[in-house]
């Protein structure tokens, strides 16, 4: 059984039946008349409200009562949303052809809409149909869908056979892989700002991304006022959730890994000569498109060290021998660019 995009038809309806009815001008459309039965939930736009939409966009009125040709129109309600069914029968009462409208909102007045733009395509390809008897019938299986809107299932088929629809320009039936690299300033992670390189790759649906990461920092060097001192790097993996709006992002983010020291100026072993990094924060994105693969995003994290350390030297006294406590919180700010397939 076909299933179908809801549309819109909206858009070729919208240029298509008009252009065809003026071509026309006053042709007799007695032979496009069609008899309708229609079904819709309460919440949906009653039979008058369908019939007005699929008028204004002919501008006659096709509907009698004792057509030859039917037209049975459905619209029942579904755990997410709606789905619409409009089933045409000819003057023989053969079944030609059917249409299914997913629709995953929860307004059945959008639903409602785009099924009367459709149905008025039809009956103006019927009418046109029959002005041009050298052109077979048009029958619904054999007509061309427009570029469909939002709400709408990218999938059609029928009784007879499958048949691919054109999507809307840069969808996807499934998630964009990327992968790409950055670089990044963190501050409140070292005693000093720590410059970091970052790989990472990430799967994106329309309105959520999953991202997985690996950023190694740039060695740091802290020194004592008697000069010694110790230098660390920074090994870490990230983890972030993201929600989407157009070219923006707002992840829940988490961290973790290693802290590696090592002693310098004659000191020679630290006292804590690694320790664990963990933390959790938040991530703001802005995200730019260079052609149809290509990237670059800017991004800022806000986070909180759940782990603080510390790092001492040649286990002197407290006052002499404690260099450097990490600080509860901390950020970084930094620079993208990635592909993105497909």
């Amino acid at each position: 059984m076909p299933v179908r995009v809801i549309g819109l038809f909206g858009c070729a309806a919208a240029v298509c039946v008009p252009l065809i009815a003026h071509g026309e001008g006053q042709a007799d459309t007695s032979g496009s008349a069609v008899a309708v039965d229609y079904t819709a939930p309460p919440d949906c736009p009653v039979i008058d409200d369908f019939k007005a939409i699929v008028v204004g966009r002919l501008g006659y009125d096709a509907f009698r009562k004792d057509a030859a040709n039917h037209v049975t129109v459905q619209i029942a309600p579904r755990s997410h949303g709606f789905e619409g069914r409009i089933e045409w029968r000819n003057a023989e009462g053969t079944w030609v052809g059917d249409r299914t409208f997913p629709s995953r909102g929860e307004d059945c007045r959008d639903l409602s809409r785009g099924m009367a733009f459709a149905l008025a395509l039809q009956i103006q390809l019927w009418a046109f149909a029959q002005a041009t008897p050298s052109q077979p019938p048009a029958t619904p299986d054999k007509v061309e869908a427009a570029p469909p809107a939002p709400r709408a299932n990218p999938s059609v088929s029928s009784e007879k056979g499958n048949a691919s629809v054109p999507e809307e320009p840069g969808a996807s039936k499934g998630p964009a892989f990327a992968i790409g690299a950055g670089a990044l300033v963190g501050f409140g992670l070292s005693s000093t700002a720590v410059p970091l390189g970052r790989l990472f790759a990430n799967l994106a649906w329309k309105r959520i991304a999953l991202e997985l990461a690996a950023e190694a920092g740039w060695p740091t060097t802290t020194r004592r006022a008697d000069g010694a001192g110790f230098s660390q790097q920074l090994l870490l993996v990230d983890v972030a959730g993201c929600g989407i709006l157009q070219s923006w992002r707002a992840c829940l983010l988490g961290k973790a890994g290693q802290v590696r020291i090592a002693g310098n100026n004659h000191v020679d072993v630290p006292a804590s000569p690694s320790g664990p990094i963990v933390e959790t924060g938040l991530r703001l994105a802005f995200i730019q498109s260079l052609g149809r693969h290509a990237f670059v995003a800017a991004q800022v994290d806000g986070l909180c060290n759940v782990v603080i350390w510390r790092v001492t030297l040649d286990q002197q006294p407290l006052n002499q021998a404690l260099v450097w406590a990490s600080p509860r919180f901390a950020g970084s700010v930094g620079l993208d660019a990635g592909l993105r397939f497909p």
